[in-house]
């Protein structure tokens, strides 16, 4: 009994001996390597978070993103046009996609064993190659790259800062392949445009290191690295290789994406940086505009059917595992080549060894874009299109001057989306204060409004703003000052180009999740006018192409209206020329003593000095030339005119007739007296006549009269059927401008008299403005105030071109052409006095055709010849006073 009562007790002891034992075995190693596993990983997780940091207070923020918000402000709570943003960190968690320690080999697993400094920017013992410049940290590293100290590094532009410390420190790396002539001109153009804006760095590859001579200042310092054994021949296929093996060697643990650029490039590198997040770095991907080479070439490459390789010039793209796969076999790519183009080679070494190719997809041609325009000239010439605007990668630039003018038009691009992002939050701003039932704002009120027609309600039949009705090339208007065809303008084409790019853009804006595409192919008709208070409004037909790429594909045309309203946004001015407020006072007190009080009140001003002043510019003298031949009673009428005008006031100018006479000569001599008379009796007056034989030719007549004069001769090219008034002369001093500014007036012509008044005698004041008794000459650039030197600049007058007509017209687009600005308006000091027109038929074709447009305005107006017509031929008389 018992041992029988021990046995249960003794199975018992014996078991739980045995369980602890067993469990002893199965646990506590498991234990043991957790335990470890969450050292190491509390160390690397330290180390990282140290590391980011340590970086985050030392690496500068580049450029444009410093400038988002002033120092020591807090940074916007929103950033509009940005990349998607990371998820924001747990708290003691760092948060990374596409961890820098996935798969890494051998040789950066060793290097990253060992302990880093604390807030170390390069790896440890990795070799500097010949030209690299050294990491600084701290502020020194912000002065270098141009950022500003204490920023992050990379480059990423989004909101907070949390956000922007999330994110690893170093994204992209971008090689640039220049040579030794380029690094003080290309080079220098990337490092002052779109290197600024790259997420990572960006470092030259060439034979020697940068000039120390920039654009009349010295340059920034480039990065430029100098590949030992390799030198600048072409083609450059070793260079391509080595700066790849650069790059991994050096940075394929610190950076995620790696980019072979060439310097005629543009990379926009917000855009980059958006696309580059959406994918993983950690597999093998090679980015690029896939190639397949030219007709010449097909076949010759060494490709088989499906392989291709990713085209040098748009910009080659790697992930870190292309890199990590292929740049162990690069002896063998360089030893292996069939053709001398290293992007073919380059996309052979990573087909056989990295695993992968150029991505297969039609995409890539529009994100890195290749111009394909024909009879290319080294750059882009047409920018304002949708294809532009899409691109991550734009080729080729090959002169400086194309990509500061490709830069500059991007950031007017940005310009733009800001100011439209300023509207849309003070109309968030006006829609919150309704809400919160307090006053909104006066700004918010002007700027906050929504799109509508109906802003402006007219109360009188002439406050009603009309429309104006186009089509793709002309335009038709009701507007005094406008004829009522005429072809779209250049301004207004782009506007329109400008409005049709923004609502493609925004209809397509889901297209990829809808499956369909919609291109734009021609505006059917439309209208358009402009409220001064608000904006440019349209109502646009527009005739679109309907594409479907998802299940059964389809092409179609459609047609949409489109109503649009394109706001003001707030204006913003600046002060080319400060105000000279003595002068100013001294001018009004001289002109009127009643307005004494403003004066006084301008006082108050008098600490704003100008910095220029228009010596003499009042009284400059004007040199009247005037060509003519014949027409004897027109001369008559032109004299009476500058007597009273210039002779009789003392005006300060000059007189110079150019007189053609045939062989004869007797019909000249009516001149010639006429001309002494004058002298006669105003002996001071300054007038010269200039006898030419032979037939009558404008532009001869007035490059023969304006080649008596020195360079700083303002000249005044006029005809003897107009008169003018003293006023119109003072214009012509004020709106030319030597050097930069044409004057070409718009001159009042008035209509055929025995029309218009219906037999009744002409009045006798001729300065009368009305549509019955004339109409603006806006086809006419005979009539312009230009200085000598600005003439012989834009090449003179055609002196080939005889009779009638044509000399100024070319002339006019030369002055255009040499850079000038025309500055065109409507003159009321001039008119152009009523004379039958006749056209010789032995004119030029293109002269007689315009000659007949001329005559055939001169008669009267459309309303008033449609009313003759209908009295004539109907018997329907009409209040032509009324009309």
């Amino acid at each position: 009994m018992a041992v029988r009562s021990r046995r249960p007790w003794m199975s018992v002891a014996l078991g739980l001996v045995l369980g602890f034992t067993a469990a002893s075995w199965l646990i506590a190693p498991r234990v043991a390597e957790l335990s470890e596993r969450k050292r190491r990983g509390s160390s690397l997780c330290s180390y990282y978070g140290r590391s980011a940091a340590g970086a985050g207070a030392q690496q500068p923020l580049p450029q444009p993103y410093a400038r988002q918000w002033p120092e020591q402000s807090p940074p916007p709570a929103r950033q509009e046009f940005q990349g998607p943003q990371l998820p924001e960190a747990a708290p003691g968690v760092t948060s990374f996609r596409s961890s820098p320690w996935q798969q890494p080999p051998p040789l950066q697993q060793q290097r990253r064993r060992g302990r880093e400094p604390e807030g170390a920017t390069g790896l440890p013992g990795a070799p500097v190659a010949e030209g690299e410049p050294e990491e600084e940290d701290g502020d020194a590293a912000g002065k270098r790259r141009g950022g500003r100290p204490g920023s992050s590094h990379n480059g990423s532009g989004d909101g907070g800062a949390a956000a922007r410390s999330s994110r690893p420190r170093d994204f992209l790396y971008v090689g640039v392949m220049t040579a030794q002539k380029y690094l003080g001109s290309r080079a220098l153009a990337v490092q002052r445009t779109w290197a600024r804006f790259i997420p990572g760095r960006v470092e030259f590859f060439s034979s020697q290191q940068p000039p120390n001579a920039g654009l009349g200042h010295p340059p920034p310092p480039l990065p430029v690295i100098a590949l030992p054994g390799v030198d600048d021949s072409y083609p450059p296929q070793k260079k391509s290789f080595m700066m790849i093996k650069y790059m991994h060697d050096h940075y394929l643990d610190k950076y995620e994406w790696f980019m072979r650029a060439d310097d005629d490039v543009y990379i926009k590198g917000d855009k980059l940086e958006e696309f580059l997040r959406s994918l993983n770095s950690s597999k093998p991907l090679y980015l690029g505009q896939t190639g397949l080479g030219n007709i010449e070439e097909l076949g010759k490459l060494g490709l088989e059917p499906g392989e291709n390789f990713c085209m040098g010039g748009p910009g080659m793209i790697f992930s870190r595992e292309v890199l990590r796969r292929m740049v162990p076999h690069i002896g063998e790519c360089l030893r292996e080549m069939y053709t001398t183009h290293e992007d073919v080679e380059v996309g052979r070494c990573v087909r056989r060894f990295g695993g992968t190719q150029c991505v297969w997809s039609y995409e890539m041609q529009q994100l890195f874009h290749e111009n394909y325009e024909h009879n290319r000239k080294g750059y882009i010439q047409d920018l304002h299109n949708s294809k532009i605007h899409a691109a991550i990668t734009l080729h080729p630039n090959k002169r400086p001057a194309y990509q500061y003018r490709l830069h500059n038009y991007m950031l007017s691009r940005k310009i733009s989306e800001l100011r439209y992002r300023t509207i849309q939050l003070h109309r968030e701003s006006a829609l919150m204060s309704k809400l919160s039932n307090s006053e909104v704002s006066k700004e918010d009120q002007q700027l906050g409004v929504m799109p509508s027609f109906n802003h402006f309600q007219p109360r009188e039949r002439d406050e009603v703003i009309e429309w104006e009705f186009l089509t793709g090339k002309l335009l038709y208007s009701a507007s005094e000052n406008q004829p009522p065809r005429q072809s779209i303008s250049s301004i207004l084409r782009t506007a329109l180009d400008d409005t049709v790019l923004q609502v493609m853009e925004m209809i397509n804006e889901n297209a990829k999740s809808r499956g369909r595409l919609i291109d734009f192919k021609e505006i059917q008709y439309g209208y358009r006018r402009v409220d001064p208070l608000h904006g440019v409004e349209y109502i646009l037909d527009l005739l679109l192409l309907y594409k479907r790429h998802k299940g059964r594909k389809l092409t179609v045309p459609v047609r949409r209206h489109a109503y649009l309203q394109q706001l003001f946004s707030k204006p913003f001015f600046r002060e080319t020329e400060e105000l000279d407020v003595n002068s100013l006072v001294e001018s009004i007190n001289r002109d009127t003593q009643s307005f004494s009080f403003i004066s006084n009140s301008l006082k108050i001003l008098s600490s704003f000095q100008g910095a220029k002043e228009m010596v003499g510019h009042n009284e400059k003298k004007i040199h009247v030339l005037v060509p003519l031949i014949g027409r004897y009673d027109i001369f008559l009428r032109f004299m009476e005119n500058f007597e009273n005008t210039c002779l009789i006031p003392k005006q300060n100018v000059k007189l110079i007739i150019i007189l053609f006479s045939r062989d004869s000569g007797q019909d000249s001599s009516k001149h010639i007296e006429l001309i002494q008379e004058y002298q006669n009796k105003y002996p001071k007056a300054e007038m010269t006549l200039i006898p030419m034989k032979g037939e009558f030719s404008r532009g001869l007549g007035l490059e023969m009269g304006s080649s008596q004069f020195d360079n700083d001769t303002l000249l005044l090219f006029c005809d003897v059927d107009l008169i003018f008034r003293g006023d119109f002369l003072q214009r012509c001093r004020d709106n030319t401008i030597q050097g930069q500014q044409v004057y070409y007036p718009i001159i009042f012509s008035q209509y055929d008299p025995k029309v218009t008044n219906g037999g009744s005698p002409p009045t006798d004041n001729d300065f009368v403005f009305s549509k019955k008794t004339g109409f603006w000459r806006d086809y006419g650039y005979g009539i312009t105030c230009i200085y000598k030197s600005d003439l012989l600049g834009a090449g003179g007058f055609d002196t080939s071109i005889q009779g009638w007509g044509l000399e100024d017209v070319d002339l006019y687009n030369k002055v255009i052409r040499s850079g000038l600005r025309p500055f065109r308006s409507q003159e009321v000091g001039v008119v152009h006095i009523f004379h039958p027109v006749h056209c010789d038929p032995n004119l030029d074709p293109k002269q007689y055709k315009m000659c007949l447009g001329s005559k055939a305005s001169t008669f009267a107006s459309t309303v008033q010849l449609a009313e003759l017509w209908l009295e004539k031929h109907l018997g329907v008389r009409y209040n032509r006073t009324l009309s």
